[in-house]
């Protein structure tokens, strides 16, 4: 926490304090920012005033809702949407955050999508693949999109420097649906459930995936 002074005619009048977005994130997890040991989870982000960097989904994303596919940019706190089980969750926040230029496009229909998404790179998606059962034992698992580029299913997206990427936060630690596609949201609780791979497993993933791999 920073504290923001400034200096008129000689004396120094403090104006408040500033945190940092780490020292938001602990505190939104209920925890102190000076805790020794503690590492920042943005899982939650009720205090925090955009989603995590690098990660999110084009405003032109169509979630399923009871009410049809709708634009990820026209949902707002209190809609409800359906999970990747079918079952219905409440967007209880919806944030943004600028996006990548170097982004990822996934075509359809692939991974269970009925549109092309683009999406940052450090999104994840939910995928059941024999790699992973190869890999680490469990069929499915939790990947960041840039492991999965390969150049036909998911390739490179340039956006523009006004872009958005947005990112939902449900009442549920569900997956989102996006067509048949689970793509990870934020939850309040904690992430996504699942096997979330981690950068070494997801590069692992990545070199069986580009080689491609045959069960």
């Amino acid at each position: 926490m920073k504290q923001i002074s400034v200096k008129i005619d000689g004396q120094m009048a403090m104006l408040g304090r500033k945190e940092s977005s780490k020292e938001v994130a602990m505190l939104a997890n209920g925890r102190n920012a000076y805790e020794a040991g503690t590492q920042t989870a943005f899982s939650n982000v009720n205090d925090l005033p955009e989603a995590p960097a690098n990660t999110g989904m084009m405003a032109e994303t169509r979630v399923g809702t009871p009410d049809g596919p709708r634009r990820i940019d026209e949902l707002h706190a209190g809609d409800v949407v359906f999970d990747a089980q079918g079952g219905e969750a409440r967007v209880k926040n919806v944030l943004t955050t600028d996006a990548p230029r170097n982004s990822y496009i996934l075509r359809a229909p692939y991974f269970g999508l009925n549109q092309d998404v683009v999406l940052a790179p450090e999104q994840k998606i939910v995928i059941t693949t024999d790699i992973a059962e190869y890999l680490f034992g469990e069929e499915t698992v939790i990947v960041p999109v840039w492991a999965l580029n390969d150049g036909r299913k998911v390739g490179h997206f340039e956006t523009r420097s006004s872009d958005r990427m947005y990112q939902l936060q449900l009442d549920t630690p569900e997956a989102l649906s996006v067509g048949r596609c689970a793509i990870s949201a934020l939850h309040k609780d904690g992430a996504t459930e699942g096997r979330v791979l981690s950068n070494e497993e997801a590069r692992c993933f990545a070199t069986e995936y580009h080689s491609g791999f045959q069960n």
